[in-house]
């Protein structure tokens, strides 16, 4: 006995805690296998067989919904008639279709649409040559998705995309539609066809919600439908729910519980798709509530066991305990000596710790200066210090290095504000704090402004441990990179706290060397970069020209150029956007100077925000100088001829107190833009055209009139004589009265 004391100390805190633990163990574990056993006896069977049944049953009338799907679209892809169809749109265009054809190809669509097995809404033959086929006969493919079915997931744009796909039938993720006239709202689930060598694809818009309330399991079950690839098609609940919730399947389960839910698997030969049924939580309770009354029964048993073998411990352990505390409050600790070995060891530490705490105290109080000195710096860059309170932090000695993270949302909407993006930059600092905690304990990382997080390293003793901890950042900011792209600078080794702000300016500076990469980079060093100069003054003018002109090909190969050369270069991701700031706002004022308002272009379908890459500008701006270039076009057909009409308005009011404002408002011109039009095309300026107009008028009334030169002057415009007499001299070379004399003496001669 003497032998296993010394071994195992019955007396010792462990002990103790052991045995009472084990107690209130074994009365839950008791409780908890008895549940579970039942459950899944009882409940969990049953549940599982009924719902694969179900599940099974679904699958299998989609897949055979989907064959005749996939048949019919099959046939009316290789109709005779469609094909004759797109050979005369492409040989004759539009105008030579045979209508005859249409209204067979009409009937078809209408026969696949009112049939309530298909389920479908609407079956389009859409052509490349714009215009397409569906149940109500033939209309434009702007219009059919412009106004009768209209969609934010698939607008006109989304359809006009040239896609490719490996097999026949695609499936597209269900979307609500507005569908005109009669103005109602579906969701839709778009079937395409691809075949490589038609100039044709037929689209059939599938009601899924009908299609669902005819073979849906439980009531109030979620229901899910994904492709091949994993991409949600369909979902039954009316709330978006999050894909992430469903556990990952192997393809080979036929059902996975998680969290107390179930999930139910199956993947259709057929199709390829994934079908997922969801039974919540709370369709469990109606099996267990009729076990309720026996768990609350054990519960209460459990309960009051554990109640008392707990105030029996605590009686045990609060003596001393008690005891050790009052000594903590005291300026000496009170020595304990008991019947628990630990409490014993604890009791005889209290003094050194006592001596340690005044220690830290002093100390403290000494490094007061240093810490009053990082507050202000801290306060004069705006660090984000968050719950720590800026009395007790320290700062470390040493060698150090700041690492900069500049962020770049692709993806923010107009209505965010900054404080919702300093929330998102926030979570950011969070992952990042993680990562460089882990490498290097005494780090500091804070979080700039809304855009910006600057992390202080000490990295005395491993330089490489840097690189590792970045490269690991990188790897993991780089998945999120279609929603915002980081640029990464990283400082020199600095030995002094003194040195914070100079580290910090260099730092930023190699942020701007950030080339257009859609990744996350990480800039050790200065590096040469090209110098952005700007645009020279024929570069200008060469694009101002040809935009003006509405000259598209000229304007995408000015573009093309000045892109290449930043390319060739190295531009930074700066100078690539700086270039797009600059054509778009030239884009602008063109447009501001033809008065042709922005809602009459298409906007493109990729954001300026969204660019990353040179070849990612280069495609918007050429998507924008085309909007652009038909604007100005149609917009100069439209004043063809206009020449005709100013100098006609000029020569029936010339007497008139006219000007070049009055002018413009009459044409629906700018000034500005009025005077250079009528110069470029005529070769002579607005006042130029109306002072000849009048001068040639007083030549008439001189040469046939006895009127006196001030009421000559009056009738052709002029309301002070002196300028008439000035103007009429610098035309002519002689006063009015001279040039009548002259006519006179000619005549009588």
């Amino acid at each position: 006995m003497a032998q296993l004391r010394k071994y195992l100390p019955f007396n010792s805190l462990f002990v103790k805690m052991l045995m009472y633990f084990l107690i209130v163990i074994i009365l839950l574990s008791v409780y908890n296998i008895w549940t579970m056993s039942f459950y899944s006896s009882h409940v969990s069977s049953e549940i599982v067989k009924y719902n694969r049944t179900m599940m099974r049953n679904t699958v299998d009338s989609f897949e055979k919904q989907y064959t005749n799907w996939k048949n019919a679209l099959l046939n009316l892809q290789h109709n005779e008639f469609v094909k004759n169809i797109d050979r005369q749109a492409r040989e004759k265009g539009k105008s030579g279709i045979d209508y005859l054809q249409v209204n067979k190809i009409n009937g078809q669509i209408r026969s696949l649409v009112s049939n309530t097995y298909y389920n479908l809404d609407n079956v389009i033959i859409r052509y490349n040559q714009g215009f397409l086929i569906e149940k109500d006969g033939s209309v434009s493919e702007d219009r059919m998705f412009g106004h009768f079915y209209t969609s934010e997931d698939y607008p006109l744009s989304f359809w006009k995309q040239e896609k490719k796909s490996s097999s026949f039938l695609e499936a597209l993720p269900a979307s609500r539609f507005i569908i005109k006239p009669e103005g109602r709202i579906s969701e839709l689930l778009p079937l395409k066809t691809y075949v490589a060598a038609n100039n044709w694809e037929i689209i059939a818009l599938v009601d899924v919600k009908k299609w669902y309330q005819s073979y849906k399991g439980l009531a109030d079950s979620h229901f899910f439908l994904l492709d091949s690839s994993g991409r949600l098609l369909f979902q039954s609940a009316t709330e978006e729910l999050d894909l992430s919730q469903i556990p990952d399947w192997d393809g080979k389960q036929e059902w996975i519980l998680s969290k107390g839910t179930y999930y139910f698997f199956e993947q259709g030969e057929s199709s390829g798709f994934t079908y997922v049924n969801v039974i919540p939580h709370r369709y469990l309770h109606q099996s267990i509530s009729k076990m309720n009354w026996i768990a609350i029964l054990l519960f209460g048993l459990t309960l009051l066991i554990g109640i008392g073998a707990s105030l029996f411990f605590s009686r045990t352990i609060n003596r001393p305990l008690k005891s050790i505390i009052q000594g903590l409050n005291r300026n000496e600790a009170v020595s304990y000596n008991g019947s628990i070995t630990e409490f014993n060891a604890i009791s005889s530490h209290l003094k050194g710790l006592q001596k340690e705490r005044s220690q830290i105290k002093d100390w403290i109080e000494s490094s007061k200066p240093l810490l009053t000195n990082y507050n202000y710096m801290a306060r004069f860059k705006k660090l984000d210090l968050e719950s720590t309170p800026l009395d007790g932090m320290e700062l470390a000695e040493g060698a150090f290095t700041v690492v900069v993270y500049q962020l770049r949302y692709r993806r923010l909407s107009t209505n965010q504000d900054d404080r919702t993006i300093y929330k998102l930059t926030r979570k950011i600092k969070e992952m990042i704090n993680i990562h460089v905690q882990e490498a290097f304990p005494l780090s500091h990382t804070f979080q700039m402004e809304s855009y910006q997080i600057l992390s202080v390293i000490y990295a005395n003793e491993e330089p490489d441990a840097l690189k590792d901890c970045l490269e690991n950042i990188k790897h993991i900011l780089d998945h999120d990179h279609e929603d915002y792209l980081v640029t990464i600078g990283v400082s020199s080794l600095f030995q002094q706290s003194a040195d914070f702000d100079q580290a910090y300016s260099e730092a930023l500076s190699l942020i701007r060397l950030g080339k257009p990469l859609e990744e996350t980079q990480i800039i050790w060093e200065m590096d040469s970069t090209l110098e952005l100069t700007g645009l020279t003054p024929e570069q200008e003018q060469e694009f101002l020209m040809n935009l003006q002109a509405g000259n598209l090909t000229a304007c995408r190969s000015w573009v093309s150029r000045i892109i290449e050369k930043l390319e060739r270069d190295g531009a930074t991701a700066d100078q690539v956007r700086w270039f797009a700031d600059y054509v778009l706002e030239r884009v602008q004022k063109v447009l501001d100077q033809y008065r042709i308002t922005t809602d009459e272009l298409v906007e493109p379908s990729s954001t300026l925000s969204y660019c990353a890459t040179a070849a990612q500008y280069h495609e918007l701006l050429e998507k924008k100088l085309t909007e652009a270039a038909d604007a100005i076009q149609l917009k100069l057909e439209k004043n063809y001829g206009i020449n005709q009409h100013i100098l006609g308005f000029l020569e029936t009011h010339y007497a008139e107190d006219i000007s070049l404002d009055i002018l413009a408002q009459k044409f629906n011109m700018s000034p500005t833009y009025l005077s250079g039009y009528i110069k470029e095309n005529t070769g002579s300026n607005f006042s130029e055209h109306l002072n000849a107009i009048r001068i040639r008028k007083a030549k008439e009334l001189l040469e046939t009139t006895d009127l006196s030169i001030q009421e000559i002057g009056t009738r052709i415009g002029y309301r002070n004589v002196t300028s008439f007499i000035r103007m009429f001299k610098k035309e002519t070379g002689h006063p009015p009265g001279d040039y009548r004399k002259k006519h006179q003496l000619r005549d009588n001669g």
